[in-house]
């Protein structure tokens, strides 16, 4: 052991090497010897010299130093390798080397005599000297010296190359396998079993069948449980007996190393998969077709596979085959340097080109994950099915002794009809079946939703609350033939309310009932809603310290539904068919639907009476405007009056009471447009002309009147002139012609027949027609009812902002509406 460490070299200079250390080592009789030993705490071993060695008494021997600075063959032909060579030689440097032999061919005999030399000249610069040369032909061995060719003609000579375990013989252009049977010990184990089987080496898989059967019965052993060193049953003893006692025979067995004939035109490549309960494998058979119409098959490589011990349906193993198939042929055409004119997979079993023809979605985890794959590295019409007797797929997974795979079969040479033309080849159409196995269980989910269907029954928004509390009376077996009271159907209205939030605004429900404050959003976003004491939602806002009722604040929101669309029906009724902003208006007084705007146009678009009253206008060009219109004013300075009814009106509520017909005289002032209406008893033109003075006593004088060519007003005009005739009296001359001079009146009639020059009174005349009036289903509407319907006519239009309020005409005497109903509830004192 070290008794103190001393550094030699205390700092780098610049003849150093290395920095070492002087330190002292103990003997066996505890004795201090001092030495040098270098710096490195990184390694596990320091070197000592020869005589310290002898001093601390240390046995010398001999052993092996493993030096990893060697360089490959590879590497030093790449370092080595300069703008002269061409791609063939890197090619075949990179592909057809292992280690330090070559394996490697040409097309053509120049086209090989040339390769030779370039490797040869190629890799003299690195100081390599290919030796060994063989060949199949032995014009391409001449002018080698007798060191630079290998004369027993079989590769495999050296240690390395018998570690592949493949053997050529260049005589005859075949490969072959050697297989050295030792006697069989009386006690064989699994460990000698499995070495055994290693030892026959095949890495093309040309004995694929025979290998399988040995893997059986190693899965056999591993599957009894059996350990290493174990004695084996008498019965599989005797089984490997059996099997190992032919395994000699295939020292005779030869595959043609040439799989491609000579001036080939087609290549293609038919690979073939089965499987069965114990195993599974794929093969690929190599077919070329030249100029003279000579075909050529061939044997290329195999695989097997033993099957997994968890127990697997045979369709389950035909696809794992197919999927090896797949995998194998993908390594075949990458390793291939020829042009492949196309490639081929066969298969015995139908279920596997029906799931191979079939969305892997719809398919369980294992077959879709492989049916995906499948997919995705091959064309399903590059698909067929073979029968099981031509599949020599077959051989591989029921396996073969070594005497059965010398027998003459379909193995090295495939199927009788590949030499012949596709139209020989089996077929097999694609027929849909009802059930294929292996797919997903589609999962149909039934939901019984509630039925809503008594909230579309009816049409009228009070018959539904009416029936509903009516429904709830008699479920709580109260007094049924009593009158619903109001409490009742307020408690109706709101249950009715909350349903239907319930069904449409559930997820914004339940978000408020957690967290009061929590953002909400889609279309409730903007109007900040919050649920009251009742449980309904309503919009929120800033206006609690406003006077306004509480639902004029926080209006109820409405979705669009189908009781949305009725209760718009019933505000739109109550106010005698008002338009969009009207109803719009009148509804948001206690109600917010969602997209109020468009459910209401659809609303009114839908109302009957509205249609029949105002149906769609025709579109005509339009001419200019008069002067009265587009000169500023004094209100109804320039007038057109219109005549529209006749109207019927009771004079009392009796059931008989007498009905009285009347006519509308319609003022509209041609600047702004302003309306005056006055009730005309008759069409006479002492009737007009009362209705004329009432007008003139209101509004003041006119200018001009304009109207159409009616009769009434020819009269009323005559009526005039004579009137004026009579003031030129003596008696009144002096009062009346001042009187005519300061409020003098011209009377201009548009042209007959063209109702278009009056297009401002039609228009006001038209708006009569379609007051509440003209389309209430009470067609005799009460004297007093009629002026309250006018009052009520907004006056104002607001289309961009939602307005609390509208100006109408019953504003100016009353300074509110008068058909603003009451809210329902109670006002809460604290």
């Amino acid at each position: 052991m070290t008794e103190h460490i001393k550094p030699i070299a205390s700092e780098l200079l610049s003849n150093d090497l290395v920095i070492t250390v002087q330190i002292n080592i103990l003997n066996d009789k505890q004795q201090p010897i001092r030495c040098r030993a270098l710096l490195d705490t990184g390694s596990s071993m320091n070197f000592i010299t020869e005589e310290l060695a002898k001093s601390l008494r240390i046995r010398q021997k001999k052993c092996s130093v493993p030096i990893g600075a060697l360089d490959t063959l590879t590497t030093t032909s790449k370092r080595h390798i300069t703008a002269t060579i061409t791609s063939t030689d890197a090619q075949v440097l990179q592909r057809d080397f292992y280690v330090d032999d070559a394996l490697t061919g040409a097309e053509t005999k120049d086209e090989a005599l040339t390769l030779r030399t370039e490797l040869t000249n190629l890799l003299q610069l690195a100081g390599l000297n290919i030796r060994k040369w063989a060949s199949n032909d032995n014009d391409l061995l001449h002018g080698l010296s007798l060191e630079e060719t290998n004369h027993q003609h079989f590769l495999g000579d050296s240690q390395t190359l018998k570690t592949l375990g493949v053997l050529w013989n260049s005589s005859d252009d075949s490969i072959l396998y050697s297989v050295e049977v030792k006697p069989t010990p009386s006690r064989v184990t699994k460990r000698i079993i499995s070495s055994e089987i290693a030892k026959i080496y095949d890495p093309l898989g040309l004995l694929a069948p025979v290998i399988v059967r040995a893997k059986m019965l190693l899965q056999r052993i591993w599957s009894s449980k059996i350990d290493w060193d174990e004695s084996l049953p008498i019965e599989l003893h005797t089984e490997w007996e059996r099997y190992y006692a032919q395994l000699p025979l295939l020292n005779n067995v030869r595959f043609p190393r040439k799989a491609i004939i000579e001036s080939a035109m087609e290549i293609e490549l038919h690979g073939f998969c089965d499987a069965s309960e114990k195993a599974y494998g794929a093969c690929i058979y190599l077919r070329t077709l030249n100029t003279n119409g000579r075909v050529w098959t061939q044997l290329l490589t195999a695989k097997s596979k033993v099957a997994p011990l968890k127990c697997q349906t045979i369709p389950r193993l035909e696809l794992s085959g197919a999927l090896l198939l797949t995998s194998l042929m993908s390594t075949i055409q990458q390793a291939l340097s020829h042009k492949i004119t196309r490639t081929i997979y066969w298969t015995d079993s139908t279920i596997v080109l029906h799931w191979l023809n079939t969305s892997p979605h719809t398919l369980k985890t294992f077959v879709a994950n492989r049916v995906s794959e499948i997919q995705t590295k091959t064309s399903i019409r590059d698909w067929r099915h073979v029968p099981t007797d031509d599949n020599p797929a077959d051989l591989i997974s029921r396996g073969q002794t070594p005497e059965e795979f010398l027998r003459p079969t379909i193995w090295q040479h495939g199927p009788a009809w590949l030499y012949q033309s596709e139209g020989y080849w089996p077929t097999w159409a694609l027929t849909p079946q009802i059930e294929v196995p292996e797919q997903k269980g589609a999962i149909c989910l039934s939901t019984n939703p509630p039925d809503y269907c008594l909230l579309q029954r009816y049409s009228s928004w009070p018959k539904l609350i009416r029936i509903i509390a009516r429904c709830l009376r008699w479920k709580q077996k109260r007094n049924r033939a009593a009158p619903l009271t109001v409490t009742e159907l307020r408690i109706t209205h709101n249950k009715l309310i909350k349903l239907l939030q319930n069904i449409h605004f559930s997820e914004e429900i339940r978000t408020l009932q957690k967290d009061r404050n929590a953002a909400i959003k889609g279309k409730l976003t903007r109007l900040n809603p919050f649920i009251d004491k009742e449980g309904i939602l309503r919009v929120g806002g800033r206006l609690s310290h406003s006077s306004m009722t509480f639902a004029q604040k926080h209006p109820i929101v409405l979705p669009k539904s189908s009781v949305t669309t009725r209760i718009i029906d019933h505000e739109h009724k109550i106010h005698m068919h008002s338009g969009t902003q009207a109803t719009l208006y009148a509804v948001r007084q206690r109600y917010w639907p969602v997209d109020g705007r468009s459910q209401v146009w659809r609303a009114i678009k839908g109302c009957v009476r509205c249609c029949r009253a105002q149906p769609p206008p025709v579109e005509y060009v339009m001419g200019n405007l008069p002067e009265a219109r587009v000169t500023e004013s004094r209100p109804f300075t320039n007038v057109g009056v219109d005549y529209c009814g006749p109207f019927h009106i009771k004079e009392k509520r009796d059931r008989n009471c007498r009905q009285i017909k009347v006519y509308v005289a319609i003022f509209v002032c041609l600047a702004i447009k302003a309306v005056h209406i006055e009730l005309v008893d008759d069409l006479t033109s002492e009737a007009f002309i009362a209705a004329l003075r009432r007008f003139i006593a209101r509004r003041g004088y006119c200018s001009t009147i304009h109207s159409d060519n009616g009769t009434n007003f020819r009269g009323a005009s005559n009526e005039l002139r004579e009137i004026h005739d009579l003031l030129q009296s003596d008696d009144h001359k002096e009062k009346v012609t001042a009187f005519l001079a300061d409020k003098q009146i011209e009377w201009r009639f548009i042209p007959p027949h063209s109702p278009h020059f009056g297009g401002l009174w039609e228009a006001a005349d038209t708006g009569a027609r379609v007051s509440p009036v003209h389309k209430s289903t009470d067609y005799l509407v009460k004297y007093t009812v009629r002026g309250r319907c006018v009052s009520n006519l907004f006056l104002t239009h607001h289309w961009v902002k939602p307005y609390l309020t509208c100006l109408v005409c019953g504003m100016f005497a009353l300074f509110s509406r008068m058909s603003l109903p009451s809210e329902y509830g109670v006002v809460f004192v604290s």
